[in-house]
């Protein structure tokens, strides 16, 4: 008896001795190691200085050419009212005199109803006007060439273009991933992460991939927004149906193993007390 006790003693003191001391030097590990994590790769842009002049970075995106399967919102507006319901008929939305414009397309339900889109052929069809060839061209151009058909038919139009299915897939550390619609021309990378929410506490900055359709396949850029070049890259304006992927970095990891790692430590403690209390 008096040496099952001893061996228990021994046993309990050093099982919870060893316990605690590895936990200290976990505990510690975790705190040094997302400590040096904590802002290194999330800080955008972090080269440059106060009122630096950046220079050679584009003002704008890669003009992006209509391909079949697009979906073009086009309005067309003239002096008679009938006729404009018959080429705007989301005009007629129930309650749109206070919905804006992107409100009206925010559903691919809408964009589907409301929009025109671009067949095989690379052709759109228009009431009253019938099919024109769109395919290959720029949106601005469009508006010309529908203007220059719709004149042959009505008096002093005004034509407005806007690619409805301009459309980015936003995924990892980011707050709140998703897919989310743009209608302005020019469109960066950091206006989608903004749309996101902004990056999550565990994003890599200097790990972005994008993820672009190309005629042969996919084409994939890497940027590293902690640095100013990233703004001369040919994925910093993005182009529809862009897929961007803010990676995690290596703090992330520890934080997911610290929790199985606590549960480690939980049960080997389960363990050596049943073992202290069976030696008793």
């Amino acid at each position: 008896m008096k040496k099952k006790k001893l061996i228990y003693k021994i046993l309990n003191f050093s099982s919870e001795r060893n316990i605690i001391f590895l936990q200290i030097i976990f505990v510690l590990s975790i705190f040094f190691t997302t400590g040096c994590m904590s802002t290194k790769n999330i800080k955008y842009l972090s080269d440059t200085y106060e009122k630096e002049l950046l220079t050679d970075i584009p003002s704008e995106q890669i003009k992006y050419k209509i391909k079949p399967g697009d979906i073009l919102f086009i309005s067309i507006k003239c002096m008679n009212n009938d006729l404009n319901f018959l080429f705007n008929p989301e005009e007629g939305m129930q309650n749109s005199g206070n919905i804006s414009f992107f409100q009206k397309f925010e559903t691919q339900k809408q964009t589907s109803i409301y929009g025109y889109t671009v067949d095989k052929e690379g052709n759109i069809t228009l009431p009253l006007i019938g099919k024109i060839m769109v395919a290959g061209h720029f949106q601005q151009d469009i508006e010309s060439v529908v203007k220059l058909r719709a004149d042959q038919y009505l008096k002093n139009t005004v034509v407005k273009v806007r690619l409805l299915n301009y459309r980015v897939t936003v995924l990892g550390e980011v707050k709140i991933p998703g897919v989310y619609y743009n209608y302005n021309d020019n469109f960066t990378i950091l206006d989608a992460i903004a749309m996101a929410n902004g990056n999550s506490d565990y994003s890599d900055l200097k790990e972005i991939t994008i993820m672009r359709a190309e005629s042969k396949g996919k084409r994939i850029y890497h940027l590293d927004l902690t640095k100013k070049k990233s703004l001369s890259s040919p994925a910093f304006y993005l182009q529809p149906n862009d897929y961007i992927i803010v990676n995690p970095n290596r703090s992330k990891n520890v934080h997911l193993n610290y929790q199985m790692t606590s549960l480690s430590f939980s049960f080997l403690a389960v363990i050596i007390t049943a073992l202290a209390l069976i030696l008793n």
